[in-house]
């Protein structure tokens, strides 16, 4: 298995905090993991990427995923909280 990237251990830091369902709505990648993503991104539409670049990418699409799953259930949490 590819050694963890640094987007992985921003979001463990972030979730091993148990963070409240307005925290996870909040949340944002750091700048430094926003930068990766959109150079990684860029190497991938110049066609000048390795196969490790494009697999980095990958697990940051799969973050991106998780996060937009778990913004979603914090969000039903709060509707559920309100009624």
């Amino acid at each position: 298995m590819a050694a963890v990237i640094e987007a992985e251990k921003e979001l463990v830091r972030f979730l091993s905090h148990s963070p409240s369902p307005e925290q996870i709505i909040a949340f944002h990648p750091s700048p430094e993991m926003n930068q990766r993503y959109y150079a990684l991104v860029n190497l991938v539409r110049e066609d000048a990427f390795t196969e490790e670049e494009q697999q980095e990418l990958d697990r940051y699409r799969s973050i991106e995923h998780l996060m937009r799953l778990l913004k979603a259930e914090a969000r039903i949490r709060l509707q559920e909280r309100a009624s």
